[in-house]
């Protein structure tokens, strides 16, 4: 294993890559809008089918997208919503309040502005005038409250339900288009809430069934869920009565499931369909380097990050020792390399350089000396057994990380279960490691309020604890002041390492690629198919064939 180890350090020095240099430009969003189609399009043919004409002067309307996308849909509810499939469906059908832009601002969407009291605990949220849901219906106030009212309710089985209950959220009617929100606390981090991939999403009280089921997802998005089969595709067409005039210039998406991603390549090289996510990265190298002449491959990154998850709970890692033993054994250059081929931003913290929560707080660098001495003071033998939980898509983690840490004398037992067992036995802390990653990260407190106790996140970064971290994530979540948080979470974080908490090791390189006939499409945010903000995305792609 040193030998396999020290291959990879010798593979790093050699390998010199340059990313951002290789890869290809998104495409742009289309600046003028097409001629406004009439008020029923006609029938919609598969993409295979479309006749191809001449390049056109600007974006056309018609057509439909067939995306590959790597899972399944678990659920139809937005407000369940936790796997990538889910959040793709979803993120086309159903809108929210607010959203981040692509500089971190948060924007209006269904709300077409607000106001705040000067504590942050009292919000007025205007509605958009305008705004349909699917079958018709006009967006109101009640409908909102409805929503939160729902999301509050123990039954529901929101994702969001806990966070607001922590925060004392209440929501009134003020009128048809006015709602007002007051909160106990957390009035840093509410409008990042509001927006946490569309879990407070709006949907029509219709799309539940008696027994509170979505049976039929009723949103405000460009496109309407129209069909579907699980397992299978799930079909959406084109909102006709969508509330930004113009859009969307599609006829519908077609959602395909294709879980190996081997098959999802292959698919766009014949043109089965024509966008795709998360390709074998071996060969997003190669095509980064060399082009395929008939579509795009976009590495980009946002907001995300895998971490290494030690459990504080039980020997060895309730002993600081220990943990600053893993801490300065583990080499994020060379998992990087091992893992990713070097395409993922190594980092001490989940958020890209250019974002206003990117803190300057020194990465610590690995030292093998160091880690030995540390595991010396723990009073640890050559040889200790720990059990590291994987999933099947993780193995590739198991070779590099095993040979990282044999170098201490720590000796890796892996054990790969399914994302079920893997969520049972994290939620149970039945693991001494586990490599975990977030996504949807657009405030501070998203991914460090996972770091007390009193976050039902917490079994995400192995049951930490410690009194000061509980002070200062208080703190974070009280403070409006920009400035004055981003310094509470400096602190945070230099805590994080102190304590080796746990370790942020690398953003993640997210992939796309589509045929060269698609048009206008720009990566998002978020792992979605147009920004949440509804500014771009598939809202504002075309096809040139």
């Amino acid at each position: 294993m040193k030998t396999k180890y020290l291959k990879w350090l010798t593979l790093l020095v050699a390998l010199v890559l340059v990313v951002s240099a290789c890869q290809p430009a998104a495409t742009p969003a289309p600046t003028t809008p097409p001629e406004k189609p009439p008020a029923t399009l006609p029938p919609t043919v598969p993409p295979q089918e479309v006749a191809t004409t001449e390049a056109p002067a600007g974006p056309k309307y018609g057509g439909v997208i067939t995306f590959a996308m790597k899972e399944d849909v678990t659920t139809l509810d937005p407000l369940k919503a936790i796997q990538y499939g889910d959040i793709r469906l979803n993120g086309l059908v159903v809108q929210q309040l607010v959203a981040p832009d692509r500089s971190g601002k948060f924007v209006g969407v269904l709300a077409e502005s607000w106001e705040t009291s000067a504590d942050g605990k009292e919000w007025i949220f205007h509605l958009r005038p305008g705004v349909k849901f699917h079958n018709g219906a006009d967006l109101t106030a009640d409908d909102v409250k409805w929503i939160f009212d729902r999301i509050l309710d123990e039954k529901s089985g929101a994702v969001m339900r806990n966070t607001y209950l922590n925060i004392g959220l209440k929501v009134e009617v003020v009128d048809p288009r006015t709602v007002k929100m007051t909160i106990e606390k957390g009035a840093g981090p509410f409008l990042s809430y509001l927006a946490l991939l569309n879990r407070s999403g709006i949907i029509h009280r219709d799309s539940y069934d008696a027994e509170g089921n979505v049976t039929k997802l009723i949103g405000t998005g460009p496109f309407m869920l129209d069909s579907f089969k699980p397992g299978e595709s799930y079909t959406l067409k084109r909102f006709d009565q969508y509330w930004k005039e113009g859009e969307p210039y599609l006829d519908g998406v077609v959602l395909k499931v294709i879980t190996d991603p081997v098959v999802r390549l292959n698919a766009l090289r014949t043109g089965e369909v024509d966008m795709t996510e998360e390709l074998p990265l071996a060969d997003v190298k190669r095509l980064l380097d060399n082009p395929d002449p008939n579509f795009t491959v976009v590495v980009y990154y946002f907001n995300s990050g895998a971490r290494l998850v030690m459990n504080h709970t039980r020997p060895p890692f309730n002993d600081l020792n220990a943990r600053m033993a893993v801490q300065y054994a583990f080499d994020r250059e060379a998992y990087n390399e091992a893992v990713y081929f070097g395409l993922g931003q190594v980092h001490n913290q989940p958020f890209v350089p250019e974002d206003v929560w990117y803190l300057d707080v020194p990465m610590i660098q690995p030292d093998l000396q160091k880690a030995k001495e540390y595991f010396q003071k723990a009073g640890l033998k050559e040889g200790t057994e720990i059990t590291m939980l994987l999933m099947p898509n993780q193995k590739d983690a198991a070779e590099i990380i095993d040979a990282m840490l044999s170098q201490v004398g720590f000796k890796v037992k892996f054990d790969i279960v399914d994302a079920a067992a893997w969520n049972a036995r994290g939620k149970a802390l039945d693991y001494d490691l586990l490599m975990g990653t977030m996504t949807g990260i657009f405030d501070p407190d998203r991914p460090y309020g996972y770091l007390t106790p009193k976050s039902s996140g917490n079994w995400l970064v192995g049951g930490y604890s410690n009194p000061k971290m509980d002070e200062l994530l208080e703190q974070g979540i009280s403070e409006v002041d920009v400035a004055k948080r981003k310094e509470i979470y400096k602190q945070v974080l230099q805590l994080v390492q102190d304590d080796a908490a746990t370790m942020y090791v690398l953003g993640l390189p997210w992939v796309e690629g589509w045929r060269n006939y698609v048009k206008g499409y720009r990566p998002g945010n978020a792992p979605m198919l147009m920004m949440m903000d509804a500014s771009e995305g598939l809202n504002t792609t075309w096809l040139d064939k």
